[in-house]
Parts: structure tokens; sequence; C-alpha cells
């Protein structure tokens, strides 16, 4: 009985605490995902600004070396002279083109302008000869994979750069040269009828090792990712544990639950990408979720032992039971039932107490009973006594003193039953 009320108070503070704290754990798990999904889309702007402004910087940087390098590169062939086309000759094997003259000096296989270039400002340098619808290296200080000079290559008929030429426009900008990227400038070469005879070229392998650090060392959540992509499509750098490869596939198809945003970047013809899967922000604010709602078990489960413990202490212990048993055991002697049960009770607590004055009252009304019936039956011998005493007033005086006496006794016999009737009464008196 004793734990059915305990388990009424405990569940009427608990109960309510726990779905608070359930509610109040739905409403922050919902709050941190909002917060880690604004987290999220903060960083991965923030990164790809930061990305971007390296690479802005690295542009301006090259753009200016580039166009310092090729006003020096038009100097030294302004210095030799005029340009014109000559004589068609073979570059390499299958490929030929005219041969280049500045004033009297021939170019193909000619280094000495491109390597001074080089030895002035430092970068690459080449003088292409338009060959019908082509353009040939014919004399460069750009290397093949194998190290020897790249002269006989062709210019990329798909690039920027030739698409730029062949409407007698200049271009600057990043442009794959054998496989690498260069920050380069292309000036078309116009001959004294203001024909366009060929192309002059110089360019810089690409600085991006900041770059590189940067997006190498960058982590979005726990698995997402930054990548630099070319404009051949080809992944430049990606996060550190993140291969090329897998950048490109989520890039290219990306998987279901991910968020890829991308930024294009001027001057480079490049993407930086940024990808992330959203179910880790879900994950985090399930976290969340977790530990407050463990935190709120846990609390729950202190609130449940420190109630019990303060109702065992406060309210049980003193009364010895369940306040519902002492309630109506207190209403049912106060109607006169002596006789409730009231069970194994502790002493000096509310009901052990009870039970004592229920004993005590139980005897007190026990001799009072016993004193009424005692003093009813006096009160009839006494009658009996009168009776007797009427008759003896009709005989001898002897029997006359016999029956006085008689009847002073039995009045003696009714005063003393009924003093005890009283006595028995005031037992009860508060």
């Amino acid at each position: 009985m004793a734990m059915s009320f305990k388990a009424k108070i405990i569940g009427s503070v608990v109960v309510p605490t726990i779905v608070l704290i359930s509610l109040s754990a739905v409403a922050l798990a919902y709050n941190a995902y909002q917060n880690q999904q604004q987290a999220a889309t903060e960083k991965v702007q923030s990164d790809l600004d930061s990305v971007q402004r390296l690479l802005d910087e690295s542009a301006r940087l090259m753009k200016a070396r580039t166009s310092e390098a090729m006003n020096v590169l038009q100097d030294l062939t302004s210095a030799a002279g005029a340009p014109s086309a000559g004589d068609t000759v073979e570059i390499v094997p299958g490929i030929s083109a005219p041969n280049l003259a500045f004033g009297k000096e021939l170019q193909a296989f000619n280094f000495r302008i491109v390597d001074k270039l080089v030895n002035l400002v430092g970068g690459t340098a080449t003088i292409f000869s338009k060959s019908g619808d082509t353009f040939v290296r014919i004399t460069t200080n750009v290397k093949k994979s194998d190290g020897t000079r790249a002269v006989g290559t062709v210019l990329d008929r798909l690039g920027p750069a030739f698409a730029a030429i062949s409407t007698l426009q200049g271009f600057e900008g990043v442009v794959d040269i054998l496989g690498n990227p260069f920050f380069t400038s292309y000036q078309p070469i116009m001959d004294s009828q203001n024909q366009l005879i060929g192309i002059y070229y110089v360019g810089y392998e690409a600085s991006l090792g900041g770059v590189q650090t940067a997006i190498q060392q960058t982590k979005i959540l726990n698995t997402g990712f930054l990548a630099l992509v070319d404009g051949a499509g080809k992944v430049r750098f990606t996060t550190n544990g993140i291969t090329p490869a897998q950048a490109a596939a989520t890039i290219k198809s990306v998987p279901e639950g991910w968020q890829v945003d991308s930024r294009n970047v001027a001057g480079w013809n490049y993407k930086v990408f940024a990808a992330y899967p959203k179910s880790e922000l879900r994950e985090g604010a399930i976290t969340t979720a977790e530990i407050i709602l463990g935190g709120g078990v846990i609390l729950a489960l202190f609130l449940s032992v420190l109630v019990g413990l303060l109702i065992e202490s406060m309210v049980i212990t003193p009364l010895g039971g369940d306040p519902a048993l002492a309630s109506a055991a207190m209403a049912q002697i106060s109607s006169g039932n002596l006789d409730v049960d009231l069970g194994k009770v502790k002493q000096g607590s509310l009901l052990g107490n009870l039970s004592l004055m229920q004993e005590k009252l139980h005897n007190i009304v026990n001799a009072i009973h016993k004193a009424v019936e005692k003093s009813t039956e006096q009160h009839a011998k006494f009658d009996q006594t009168v009776a007797a005493f009427q008759e003896a007033k009709a005989l001898s005086p002897e029997r006359q003193k016999m029956a006085e006496e008689a009847l002073l006794a039995a009045a003696g016999r009714v005063t003393k039953s009924d003093e005890s009737v009283s006595r028995a009464v005031d037992r009860l008196k508060i």
C-alpha cells in the first residue's frame, strides 16, 4: 500500500519531468540541427571564399608577371627586326611550318630569344608559326615529359587561346600545356601586311602550393571535402584522405543525401567544389538529443529516488503506512467501529499510536459495558429488595427490621455500581 502512495507522488513529479525533458531534447536537437546546418553552410562558403581569394591573388600576381614577360619577349623580337614568314621547313617528321624570322634571324630551332627571356624573367617562352589552320612550336623552352624541348608540338585547337588568336585577339589565363597548368599570355604575331603568321607565348607554371595546402587541410564535417577541378574536369587537389577519383565520382554523380556546392574561379577556368553528407548534420543533432535524453533519464531517476526518500522519511515513516489507510482507519474509529484492522503497525508512528488508542478505547468501552451490566443487575436486585420490604410491613417487627437492613444493603450496592459506571465513563472524557 505504501508503495502505491509513493508511486503516485513520484509519478506526479517524475513523469512531467521526463515529458518536459523529452520535449526539450526534441526542441534542442532540432535547434542543434539548424545550427549545424547553418554552420556547415557558412563553413562551406568560407572555405570556398578562402580558396577563391588564394586563386584570385595568385592570378593577380601571375598576370602581372606574364604581362611583364610578354613585354620583354616583344622587345627582344623587335630588337631583332620585323616579323616575317619564311620558307616552310620540317620541324619534326610529319609536321612542317613556315620558318618565322625577326629581321634576318630565323627562329626554327633557334633558342636564343626564348632562352634569353627565361634568363631575364623566368617562366617559359615559345614562338608559334602558323601552318594552315594550326600553330606549330618552332622554338620553345617548354619541356616535354622526357625533358626535351616541345618543338614540333601544336597549340591545342580546343583551348581558349586558339579561339582568341583565331579572331586576332590576345589571351591571358590558365591553360593546360602538355598536361600541366600554366598561367599564360598569348599575343598574335602580325607581318608587315597585317597578316597573322604566328603567336608570341609566355607562361609560368601555375604556383598553387598555398591553394593545395589549404584544400588538403580543409575538412567539412567528418567525411566532407574540398576539391579543385580544372577546365578539363581533372581534379587537381582534394582534401587529405579523399582520392581524386573519389572526389570526381561524387562531383559527377552526387550520391543521395549529399550536398555539393561549387564556385567558378574567374581567370583560371577552375571550379572549387565542396561536398558533405547531410546525414552527418542529423547525426550531430541526434547525438545532442541522446545526451539531453540521457541526462534527463538520470535526472528523473535521481528525482525518483530523492522524492521516494523524502516521502518515506517525511510521510510514510511518521504515519506508519499509507496515508489513505490512516485516514480510513480514523474515519472508522470516529464512527464507533473499534474493531477495524490496522494490520502490522510500527510503534511511535501515527498508525501505531492510533492502534494503541484503539486498544485503550476498546478496553474502556468494555469496562463501561461491564459496569453498566453490573449496575443493571444491582438495580434489579434493589427492586426485588424493595418489593420484599413492602411485603415485610405486614409481618412481625423482627421480619420488618431484617427487610429494612436488606434494603439498605441493596441501596449501597446500587450506589457503588453507579459510581463504577460513572468512573468508566469519565475515562472517555478528553
